[in-house]
């Protein structure tokens, strides 16, 4: 959600600086944009987080022994 709220901001003031032709309000909108692509926090989570019964090292012992 914030995410969405940042980029939308960055797009606003990007545009506002082709509106009233201010450069430094677009400069202002970019660097919001990549302060946004920075602070996104979508982990992937692992196989152990997930709550499987079997753990990451046990698969990798196994995948060894087929081997």
């Amino acid at each position: 959600m914030k995410l969405l709220l940042l980029i939308s901001v960055a797009v606003a003031c990007v545009a506002a600086s082709f509106v009233w032709r201010e450069p430094w309000i677009g400069g202002v909108g970019l660097v919001i944009a990549f302060v946004a692509m920075f602070t996104d926090r979508d982990d992937v989570k692992l196989d152990d987080e997930k709550g499987s019964y079997e753990t990451t090292k046990s698969v990798r012992n196994m995948r060894h022994k087929n081997r």
